[in-house]
């Protein structure tokens, strides 16, 4: 075979392979390119993936604490409804518990306010609100209460002090009746005259206690009195004091007067005193009263034996007596037992005291002690009433019978006082008899127990008052020997019949004028 038959098919061969080769190349470059293109999509797709993992991660995440966060918002909006529950709770009993029991404790101090119902909420902040309400609301209500209670002390001042006024006005015409119609052919008029005079009596001592409990001041002034008729006085002012009081018993040895501006004060608080110890007594005990002389001063003691008072009583006696802590009307009770409270306000003006305890009876002690700075030591020349008891002392069996002769008349008032009608607004100046001779009225003799007068400490020395002018009845001597210089005198016998008849009059008139039973509502127990 000739050389180019074989070249022929080589070449072609050949090229068929290398077109074989091409075409593998380019498919092999093709396949790579779309390998290539298949790897940069599948890297993309890992990308896409890893992002979409990463942020479903994520959302998951979110998820997760949007559930957490759902979670604590359910708890803590049960826990606020809880709470809120809570602060309900408590604010219901604070309106409807809380806020009641505190108007009573205003009222009644020994009414206790409740605390927290729920005791959990003790020193929350909850708890300082509340308290912080309590507080603004018991601060409104005492400013309140206080401006209401002036007010209506105010009032009942103004009105009783014109009431006082009036009743004093009818007393004066009642002493102008007594004196005009003082005859024997009258006695049937006196005697019911008497009777409307005490019930006056009665009428101002309850407008007196009224306006001094309000803050008013007695409405009545005297001069320098003697201590022993400001307690006969005071005996006077107290109904039925005839059949009720036992005394007063006088055990001062020297000639012990008060001072003019607590004189009335001082009759004020012992016939309070007295007539309190009256009506809390049965209609068949006595009421013993007695006047001493102590080493700061003197003392006025009251004894009964009524129905007493329990350990509360007692404090609260002492509470207003003391006259240290303000008193309002809403205190007194309904309607307001003013006397103990009015005693306080004199007592504390005046710098005295009031001590009530225990009696040896088994009810009540009553002492009111009277301070020296307000007792005073009456003139040499000055007399008490012939209403005033004689000083308690040892008297011999002779001096014993020549006084029953000359003093029949003050024997006489001594077993049972009667009350004068002008006793109270006049200071006790009014004509005494006076001794014609010295035996006629011999001095008592003292008990050798008993201290001399010079070893007491010396009274307060006040000058004489002018003596007022005594009625007709009495008789008017010249200057001559016995040194009286004209002054107008009345005779031992003028002065026993006088109130010998007095006092027959005005025990029958009391007793049929006014009723048996007691009305005298004073400081309740």
């Amino acid at each position: 075979m000739p050389p180019d038959s074989f070249s022929v098919p080589m070449v072609i061969g050949v090229a068929v392979l290398v077109l074989a080769l091409a075409g593998i190349l380019v498919l092999y470059l093709r396949v790579r390119g779309r390998l290539a293109q298949a790897h940069g999509r599948l890297a993309q797709t890992r990308q896409a993936q890893d992002r979409l993992a990463r942020e479903s991660s994520a959302w998951s995440q979110r998820l997760l604490q949007a559930e957490r966060k759902a979670q604590e918002n359910a708890d803590l909006l049960r826990e606020t409804r809880a709470q809120h529950d809570l602060v309900r709770a408590e604010t219901d009993h604070l309106i409807s518990k809380r806020i009641p029991a505190l108007l009573s404790h205003l009222r009644a101090p020994h009414v206790i306010v409740p605390g927290m119902q729920n005791q959990a909420l003790a020193g929350t902040d909850l708890d300082r609100q509340h308290r912080a309400i309590l507080d603004a609301l018991t601060r409104g209500i005492r400013e309140e209460t206080e401006r209401i209670d002036e007010a209506a002390q105010a009032v009942i001042r103004g009105a009783m002090s014109r009431v006082q006024t009036q009743a004093l006005r009818a007393q004066d015409l009642l002493a102008g009746v007594q004196q005009r119609y003082s005859g024997d052919e009258h006695t049937a008029l006196l005697r019911e005259v008497l009777g409307l005079d005490m019930f006056n009596e009665l009428v101002i001592r309850r407008m007196q206690v009224t306006g001094i409990a309000c803050g008013a001041t007695p409405g009545l002034s005297r001069d320098d009195t003697y201590l022993v008729d400001l307690v006969v006085g005071a005996v006077s002012r107290v109904e039925n004091f005839e059949l009720r009081i036992d005394g007063p018993a006088n055990h001062l040895r020297r000639r012990i007067g008060v001072a003019a501006r607590a004189a009335e004060s001082i009759l004020f608080i012992t016939a309070e005193l007295l007539a309190n110890a009256v009506h809390h007594s049965h209609g068949t005990l006595k009421v013993s009263i007695a006047v001493h002389e102590t080493n700061n001063g003197a003392a006025i003691v009251i004894d009964d034996a009524g129905v007493g008072l329990n350990e509360d009583q007692y404090a609260r006696a002492g509470r207003l007596l003391s006259g240290n802590h303000p008193v309002r009307l809403v205190d007194l009770g309904n309607p307001p037992r003013t006397g103990w409270a009015a005693i306080g306000r004199q007592v504390a003006h005046y710098g005295m005291q009031v001590t009530v305890k225990k009696s040896a009876f088994g009810g009540v002690q009553a002492v009111l002690n009277i301070p020296t700075a307000l007792l005073v030591e009456m003139p040499e020349d000055s007399r008490p009433s012939v209403l005033a008891p004689e000083p308690v002392r040892a008297v011999a069996p002779a001096a014993t019978a020549i006084r029953r002769g000359s003093v029949a008349a003050a024997t006489a008032v001594q077993q049972g006082p009667v009350a004068v009608p002008t006793v109270r607004q006049e200071p006790v100046a009014a004509p005494r008899p006076e001794p014609v001779t010295s035996s006629a009225r011999p001095e008592p003799a003292t008990a050798p127990q008993q201290r001399p007068a010079e070893d007491l400490a010396p009274l307060p020395q006040r000058r004489r008052q002018q003596p007022r002018a005594t009625s007709s009845t009495t008789t008017t001597t010249g200057g001559g020997p016995d040194g009286t210089g004209g002054r107008l005198l009345t005779t031992p016998e003028e002065a026993q019949k006088r109130w010998g008849d007095f006092q027959v009059g005005a025990e029958a008139g009391r007793r049929e004028a006014l009723p048996t039973e007691q009305h005298d509502i004073t400081e309740g127990k």
